[in-house]
């Protein structure tokens, strides 16, 4: 079968001469589901923002139907056929479905009509088999339905290769079921799809051919029919990755957290947190499941003094700490990794030294209250070691690792401080699973060691491996609370996830 797209030989050497892709040839035939996969730092992204126009060539070639192209933008990226739906969607929140189907469409009119707009994003949305509220503002739209709305503007511009960057990472169970669905169609209708996920069971069930990464060169290309989820992992890390866990059983202690009755809303007056009461003890692993967007966030941002509820209550060890401001928080012993590493976890044009004694920078003043910098650099090092951050050493700019490292780095931060609570927010999304394997089990040795964890991931495997309670939040209330003794149902939780289901007074 001819190649619809080939690239050959590419090279992206970054300032610095930091190697991205070397010698990279990968090419995809025409109506397939082409799955792309590597460890953070492998160089998948890089190729696809090269292929999308958003990253000139250093060497290599890139054809398109046979004949060469050459991309320098995205917008000619598109006029040739290729869309990419990011993992962080591109959309304007305060613009309705339909506004942001048209915006920056070349064929739109130049002036607005709104009830023809709606027209226009219904027709698109049956001719895909897709269903969206086209007069819904974004902010207001789950997300599936961003989602979709995404690829529908990508199939309008006439895209007939579609990019996924990690489509499933915070959809529910039945939400990727339905996303497959549609994405089938779309191939049996000739369109070509570019598939790249962390998740291997997915990668192996929704695609017909995978290429695999490793440090910025192609491992090979394999039908999937003939290649194991072991065997990805083995080229991907050099080994098998399992995420099944030899958990010690539950003992928990003390309780350490409790809100009682929290209550907030968002700046458009969208309540996110309606009565919200959990507890948290020592030695145990409380997870948090929920679509995004549904209180999660803002249940965290209270607990770390991040925002103010309207009303209700945090306790810590006892301690009312409602009021409490930030650094009052962590002194207490609250330590947090948060949704965002680049925004608020790290400080990107610092050294990785600088951000790993961020967390307590008076414990390395002497007497005179000036920094010991052998200290901190002996710390810096004695901590790159123990939680295997790859880098040069530590004075490397921390925004300059791959994103696996830099959330290790985090967590070294975190993890090694005294604090006896750790409030985790999707502490993996978006690494490999090597890392992500890493984190799972310092996690657990946290637990061990009798801290208490509360973990917010959209990876309910994750959840599922780890926590010895799951609550399940829908429109900022928690509507399920699960043992999870015997393993929960990943089915059963997107129905909570959803509001299919709810356990009302039992929660």
């Amino acid at each position: 079968m001819d190649n619809l797209l080939e690239l050959k030989n590419v090279t992206k050497i970054y300032e610095g001469g930091v190697l991205a892709n070397h010698n990279i040839s990968f090419s995809v035939r025409e109506g397939e589901i082409h799955a792309l996969v590597g460890e953070n730092g492998a160089g998948k992204s890089t190729l696809m923002k090269i292929l999308y126009g958003m990253e000139s060539i250093t060497s290599g070639q890139i054809f398109l139907r046979g004949k060469e192209v050459k991309f320098s933008s995205s917008k000619d990226a598109i006029a040739h056929g290729i869309g990419m739906v990011h993992q962080h969607f591109m959309l304007v929140d305060s613009f309705t479905g339909a506004e942001n189907l048209m915006l920056g469409y070349s064929g739109a009119r130049f002036f607005s009509n709104k009830k023809a707009d709606i027209e226009e994003t219904n027709a698109v949305a049956k001719k895909y088999g897709f269903v969206i509220d086209a007069r819904r503002r974004v902010r207001d739209m789950g997300v599936s339905m961003k989602q979709k709305l995404e690829i529908m503007k990508i199939l309008y511009r006439g895209s007939k290769i579609i990019i996924l960057d990690e489509p499933t990472a915070v959809l529910t169970p039945q939400e990727t079921e339905e996303l497959f669905e549609r994405l089938i169609e779309l191939k049996k209708s000739g369109m070509t799809i570019i598939f790249i996920s962390h998740k291997l069971n997915e990668v192996k069930r929704i695609s017909d051919r995978i290429t695999v990464l490793k440090s910025g060169k192609t491992m090979g290309t394999y039908n999937t029919a003939d290649i194991s989820e072991e065997d990805i992992s083995n080229l991907m890390v050099g080994r098998v990755i399992s995420f099944e866990y030899d958990k010690t059983p539950l003992v928990s202690g003390k309780e350490l957290l409790r809100t009682e009755h929290l209550k907030y809303k968002d700046m458009f007056g969208v309540i996110k947190l309606n009565d919200l009461s959990l507890s948290l003890h020592e030695k145990e692993i409380v997870g948090i499941a929920g679509v995004e967007g549904n209180g999660q966030n803002e249940l965290v941002e209270i607990i770390t003094a991040n925002l103010r509820a309207l009303s209700g209550k945090v306790f810590y060890k006892g301690e009312d700490i409602t009021d409490k401001s930030i650094g009052d928080v962590r002194r207490r012993g609250i330590a947090s990794i948060p949704e965002d590493r680049m925004f608020n976890g790290c400080a990107g044009n610092m050294s990785i030294s600088e951000n790993i004694i961020a967390a307590d920078i008076s414990t390395f003043e002497d007497k005179n209250k000036l920094l010991n910098k052998n200290r901190i650099k002996n710390y810096s090092k004695e901590l790159i070691k123990k939680f295997e951050v790859k880098t040069k050493d530590e004075n490397q700019m921390i925004k300059s690792l791959s994103g696996g490292n830099i959330q290790k780095a985090i967590v070294a931060r975190e993890f090694s401080t005294s604090s006896d609570l750790l409030i985790l927010n999707q502490p993996t999304r978006g690494i490999d699973i090597g890392s992500i394997s890493f984190i799972h089990h310092k996690i657990l040795e946290m637990r061990d060691a009798g801290k208490g964890i509360l973990l917010v991931s959209s990876d309910l495997n994750e959840l599922i491996a780890l926590a010895d309670r799951i609550l399940v939040m829908y429109k900022g209330r928690i509507v399920a609370s699960m043992d999870n003794k015997t393993k929960v149902n990943e089915q059963e939780l997107g129905l909570y996830m959803l509001g299919i289901k709810d356990q009302g007074e039992a929660v």
